[in-house]
C-alpha cells in the first residue's frame, strides 16, 4: 500500500499520529510505501499508475483528493482518520480514531483474499467551475450558513471536531444574513435563497453531524437541503435541532433529490466541500456514481 499522509490537516494530527498507524500496518503484514504530502502538493497526481491500494491519512479534503486520483487510475481507497471532522471515515462506518481504523486494517495484510469482501463502490460529486476543471467532493458542498461555519470552525483553535463547527455554526449566525440563492435542479429553476443551500453526498459533516440522516453514498442520486429565508431565531432552532440529530423532520429543513444542481446566482460567492473552499458561482454540482472504490 502506498500510503499518503497529509502534514497540513487538523494542524499535523495525520503526522503526529502517522508513525503508529504505519507500525501497525506493518505489523499485520502490509508493505507500506509512505509518501507525506506538503501544501503545495495535489493529492490526486500523486496516486501512482498501477497501485492496488492507496491509504490516504488526513481530512476530509485530502481524502477527497486522493479519491479523485484513486478514481483515474483505478486503484482502491484505503480512508484513514487524520483530520478534524473525518465525517468522510463515519459515514463509511469506520470510524474517527487512526489507530483503531489501522488495528482494524492490519490483518488484511496477511490475507489479501479476505480484502475483496470489504470492498465496495461509493459516489461522489463532481464540482465544475468556470475554467477550472472538475473536482471529486465525497461529503456535502455548501453554500451560505454552513459554508460560513466551516471557515470559522477552520480558524477556531478547538481540536474537537463537532465543538469546532458547533461554534462555527453559532458564529456565522451572529454576522450572517440570508443570500439570494439562484439555482437549477436538473433542468428545474429553483429559489434556494436564505440560510442554508447545500447538494449533498454523504449527508454528513462537522464531525459527524448528520445534515440529510438519509442520504445512502451508493444510490446514485444527490439531496438538496435548503433552509429558506426565515428569522433568525427559527434558523437558530432549525441549527440546533440539526447539531443535536434532530433535523430529520422539521419542516424547516427541506430535502429533495437531484442528480445535476447548477448554482447560477450570485456570482463569486464561496462555496465549501470536504472541509475546503471547491469553487464560486456559478458552478455544478453532479452525481459521480460509483466514483471510487473504498476499502472498509
Amino acid at each position: 500500500m502506498r500510503l499518503l499522509v497529509s502534514s497540513m490537516s487538523a494542524g499535523g494530527r495525520a503526522l503526529r499520529v502517522g508513525p503508529s498507524v504505519v507500525a501497525a500496518l506493518r505489523g499485520g503484514g502490509w508493505d507500506v510505501e509512505v509518501v507525506v504530502t506538503t501544501a503545495g502538493d495535489d493529492p490526486a497526481s500523486m496516486v501512482a499508475p498501477g497501485a492496488d491500494a492507496v491509504g490516504a491519512l488526513g481530512g476530509d479534503g485530502f481524502l477527497a483528493a486522493v479519491a479523485q486520483g484513486c478514481h483515474d487510475h483505478g486503484a482502491v481507497l484505503v480512508p484513514m482518520p487524520g483530520g478534524r471532522g473525518n465525517d468522510l471515515c463515519r459515514a463509511l462506518g469506520v470510524g474517527a480514531d487512526p489507530l483503531q481504523r489501522a488495528s482494524g486494517l492490519a490483518p488484511l495484510g496477511s490475507d489479501r483474499g479476505a480484502i475483496g469482501g470489504s470492498v465496495r463502490a461509493i459516489d461522489g460529486m463532481w464540482v465544475r467551475g468556470d475554467g477550472a476543471g472538475r473536482r471529486l467532493a465525497l461529503g456535502i458542498v455548501s453554500l451560505g450558513l454552513d459554508a460560513r461555519a466551516n471557515l470559522l470552525a477552520n480558524r477556531s483553535v478547538l481540536s474537537n471536531g463537532p465543538l469546532a463547527y458547533a461554534y462555527g455554526a453559532f458564529a456565522a449566525l451572529a454576522t450572517h444574513r440570508p443570500a439570494p440563492i439562484r439555482a437549477r435542479v436538473d433542468g428545474e429553476e429553483r429559489d434556494l435563497s436564505g440560510w442554508i443551500a447545500s447538494v449533498s453526498n454523504s449527508g454528513r459533516f462537522g464531525g459527524g453531524i448528520a445534515l440529510v440522516p438519509g442520504a445512502d453514498m451508493c444510490d446514485g442520486v444527490l439531496e438538496v437541503c435548503h433552509v429558506g429565508p426565515i428569522p433568525t431565531r427559527s434558523a437558530l432552532a432549525a441549527l440546533a435541532r440539526v447539531v443535536a440529530g434532530r433535523g430529520a423532520h422539521d419542516p424547516r429543513i427541506r430535502v429533495s433529490s437531484a442528480r445535476l444542481v447548477e448554482f447560477l446566482e450570485p456570482q463569486g460567492m464561496t462555496a465549501m466541500a470536504d472541509g475546503d473552499v471547491v469553487a464560486t458561482v456559478p458552478f455544478t454540482v453532479e452525481a459521480a456514481p460509483g466514483a471510487v472504490r473504498v476499502l472498509v
